[in-house]
């Protein structure tokens, strides 16, 4: 089972999608990916992660697993990229849609 990464606003009730968790043999979280790429070299989500950070400024963020046990709590927020009614398309969000 792929355990996917989400940065969270619970304020907004708001989430985007960061990909697979990449850890080291140590259990640290290095990075995060999305198929065979990391989540950073894609440049569409990396806008879209901006904008996330500059909507979202001075609220609470806070990044949750979907193995975390209070994942179904959040489970529900709209997200960015998400394929969800009430979802937002990472291309409109970049465009200025909210």
């Amino acid at each position: 089972m792929s355990v996917s990464s989400y940065l969270v606003c619970p304020s907004r009730q708001l989430m985007i999608g960061l990909g697979k968790r990449l850890r080291e043999q140590s259990g640290t979280i290095i990075g995060f990916s999305i198929g065979n790429h990391l989540t950073s070299e894609d440049p569409q989500l990396t806008q879209a992660l901006w904008r996330f950070l500059a909507d979202t400024a001075g609220s609470e963020l806070v990044v949750k697993f979907s193995d975390d046990e209070d994942f179904e709590e959040i489970a529900g927020y709209r997200e960015v990229g998400g394929d969800e009614y009430g979802d937002i398309t990472i291309e409109d969000y970049v465009r200025g849609g909210a």
